[in-house]
């Protein structure tokens, strides 16, 4: 007899964080609020674990890395005068479109040299992963090899298993996340001047949060790699110096980005 479907997730539950979802890494199975998200209660519903023990456990995980959203926004409404409109006083879709067009070129010119930065970064992470995969390959071997002779306890070695482990997937999760995000940042930041949405919150800063904090993980992840591979560290230096320009460069473009507050993620004890 098929088991009874659980009850689909009502997204009006109070124990729901209204909008957590808009600056979130899309990272569910390592977040520790995935429990009060309703788009992931909408996702998962129908699995047999519990949220709760896995948020506990991933708060762990980026406690011990050393470190401290990618939903669609809904679409702006053109800014009153600035697209044309048909004879019922709705503008039409081609103004819309050359609005969208024009807001897009805006936004690649302001952003250009961080958004490059960030595709330079992926492309960095692949030559790396490509040309350096021998380190982390040999870095098992050598774990083996000290077990087989008794130099070094299982327990260890599957501990420092796990820690490389965690440093590629958050490497390889961040990849090009940072890129997405702050192209969201830098298309909100001009839409905001256009809508003159000066006030705080803005949709810019938290987006750029995001990316920040992404950037940061990643540093911390390739500052673990490094201490792995204490006698190979040249080639990773060059990545750690890219992502720490970025990081200082988008932390100028967006000096609200720290003081924005998610909900959720930022409003911890």
């Amino acid at each position: 007899m098929p088991k009874p479907r659980r009850r689909t997730p009502d997204p009006r539950n109070p124990r729901f964080i209204p909008g957590i979802y808009d600056y979130c890494d899309r990272w569910c199975e390592r977040c520790e609020f995935s429990h009060r998200c309703a788009q992931f209660a909408m996702r998962s519903h129908d699995r047999p674990d519990d949220p709760r023990t896995r948020d506990i456990e991933n708060r762990k995980f980026w406690e011990t890395l050393g470190s401290s959203s990618l939903v669609a926004k809904p679409a702006r409404k053109p800014k009153p005068g600035t697209a044309k409109k048909n004879a019922a006083g709705t503008p039409t879709i081609e103004a819309a479109a050359a609005h969208e067009k024009r807001l897009d070129r805006r936004a690649r010119t302001l952003g250009q040299r961080e958004t490059n930065a960030a595709l330079t970064y992926s492309h960095m992470v692949d030559e790396w992963f490509n040309n350096e995969l021998r380190l982390p390959l040999q870095h098992v071997r050598n774990l083996e090899r000290r077990v087989e002779k008794g130099l070094t306890s299982v327990a260890s070695a599957k501990g420092e298993l796990v820690r490389l482990n965690d440093c590629v997937e958050v490497i390889r999760w961040y990849q090009a996340f940072i890129y997405v995000k702050l192209c969201r940042a830098f298309m909100s930041f001009v839409e905001e001047e256009e809508e003159r949405t000066l006030a705080a919150p803005r949709d810019s800063s938290g987006s750029a949060k995001v990316a920040l904090i992404a950037i940061e993980r990643s540093l911390a992840a390739w500052v673990a790699m490094r201490e792995m591979f204490p006698e190979e560290t040249d080639s990773m230096i060059e990545i750690l110096l890219h992502l720490d320009r970025l990081r200082r460069s988008v932390k100028r473009k967006f000096p609200r980005a720290k003081s924005f507050k998610r909900p959720g993620f930022d409003d911890k004890a």
